[in-house]
């Protein structure tokens, strides 16, 4: 005999056929990290991809293990506009979610695939063609130059992978499945070090392909990821529950509306993005020793910035959910809880960082100099790690709510006014060279992550709709 539904979490998980949103303590620390810590899992992975490259490189060369950094970076920040944009489906899917409203999901993905699709066609028409000029611009010497373009063109041609993730995954986690993208994304990870391996030192018949193959390598893992996730989303279960299989053309008032929230958001990536990618160009033009101290440091801490990251997914999850079933207290109560769980894990990686500074040195490279110079900027990490986290969290909390305007013009205001003037002043003008540089991102990350927790604090975000 079945036991009788008469709860509303029971009622709620038959209706959607997912996990109820609510737990036993509606936005307590258990509900959130049970969302974040397959996030976490996934964001580790990610980042995973880029240690294995600056691994290999480093058997390669200290001008190739700058150069797989410096080309990484560039990628990441000529696509953030767009994959920042893209996320916009995870706000959208959770409040719709939280709504009981799972059939409308469905055209909310598909405007995200027209979005993606725009955003491709910009890469192959508008980027990729100009990557050599762009690469020169920054005036780092001519074999780092080489090898960077030759990474970023497979990394380029390789966005339509990314986009389609992007879309797949934001409405994954918009509707509270968090563990389906880190199993996949960990299977893609053990293909990309296998690939790689094979591609950069031609093992099994195939070319050794150096820098070029370290790019391959993590978009053939890309490719295969994509085609899981389209499986999933067109499969039954879910294409009958949220309407993903019925086709949908570009709904214009949907689309402005996800635009509304998804442009402001793909503009303070790009802003912010903007900004680091003018400090590692900076650093390039310091020397290959400064670039390879910097890559190792600038990997590591990514590294460790991934579980705020992973905490801001959860709270803009849970926030967008609450909100969507009209429950503000539980939702900022979500969000504090991800505060307190990304500082403590942030700041103790942070410390750790230091404590081994000088083994993760030796690990990513073996030249005595460039291990000086990587243990001195572990330093820094330590410094500004809790306020990332403080600010990472807040603003993903405010974004489940909508609010993606004003984070964009103080990204634009620090970024753009404090951050990059800072790094020529404190490096250049004062002549601190790298030191000077990272003590301007030190700076920038501790005022930002105050002012995106001011925002939280103040409250507007609880009545905002989209």
């Amino acid at each position: 005999m079945q036991p009788p539904v008469d709860t509303h979490a029971d009622r709620e998980s038959i209706e959607t056929g997912f996990p109820p949103v609510s737990g036993p303590v509606k936005g307590g620390i258990k509900e959130v990290w049970q969302l974040a810590y397959p996030v976490v899992i996934t964001m580790a992975s990610i980042s995973l991809m880029g240690v294995v490259d600056t691994l290999y490189m480093g058997f390669m060369g200290t001008a190739q293990q700058g150069a797989v950094g410096l080309g990484a970076v560039l990628a990441w920040t000529l696509m953030s506009f767009f994959n920042g944009t893209i996320t916009a489906t995870n706000t959208f899917v959770a409040q719709l979610f939280g709504a009981k409203k799972p059939r409308d999901c469905g055209p909310v993905v598909w405007q995200a695939f027209y979005f993606g699709l725009f955003s491709l066609g910009v890469v192959f028409i508008l980027i990729i063609p100009n990557i050599r000029p762009l690469v020169q611009a920054i005036g780092s010497s001519i074999e780092i130059t080489g090898y960077a373009c030759q990474y970023m063109q497979v990394c380029l041609a390789g966005s339509v992978f990314v986009f389609c993730n992007f879309c797949v995954v934001g409405f994954l986690r918009g509707i509270g499945d968090t563990k389906t993208p880190m199993k996949i994304t960990l299977f893609a990870n053990a293909l990309n070090i296998g690939f790689t391996y094979l591609l950069v030192f031609g093992r099994l018949g195939l070319p050794a392909l150096g820098v070029q193959g370290a790019a391959l390598g993590t978009v053939l893992s890309q490719g295969i990821a994509s085609g899981i996730y389209l499986h999933l989303l067109l499969g039954k279960k879910i294409g009958n529950q949220f309407a993903t299989r019925k086709f949908y053309p570009p709904i214009r008032d949907l689309f402005v509306r996800w635009l509304r929230v998804g442009v402001p958001i793909g503009l303070w990536w790009i802003l912010e993005m903007g900004g680091f990618t003018v400090f590692t160009m900076f650093v390039a033009t310091l020397g290959e020793t400064q670039l390879a101290g910097h890559q190792i440091v600038r990997q590591l801490a990514h590294l460790s910035f991934l579980p705020g990251v992973a905490l801001s997914v959860a709270a803009l999850t849970l926030v967008g959910q609450y909100l969507g079933a009209g429950d503000p207290a539980s939702a900022e109560r979500s969000a504090k809880s991800a505060i307190k769980i990304a500082m403590l894990i942030m700041g103790s990686l942070s410390l750790l960082f230091v404590l081994l500074r000088y083994p993760i040195a030796y690990l990513f490279n073996r030249d005595p100099a460039v291990q000086e110079m990587a243990a001195n900027l572990f330093f820094f990490v330590v410094v500004f790690q809790i306020f990332d986290a403080l600010g990472t969290v807040s603003s993903g909390a405010i974004r489940g709510a909508g609010d993606t305007r004003w984070p964009m013009w103080i990204s634009l205001f620090l970024s753009w006014f404090l951050f990059v003037p800072s790094i020529f002043i404190l490096g250049k003008l004062v002549g601190w060279g790298v030191y000077g540089a990272w003590a301007g991102a030190t700076v920038y990350i501790c005022i930002l992550g105050l002012t995106m927790y001011g925002r939280f604090r103040g409250g507007k975000w609880k009545k905002m709709k989209i």
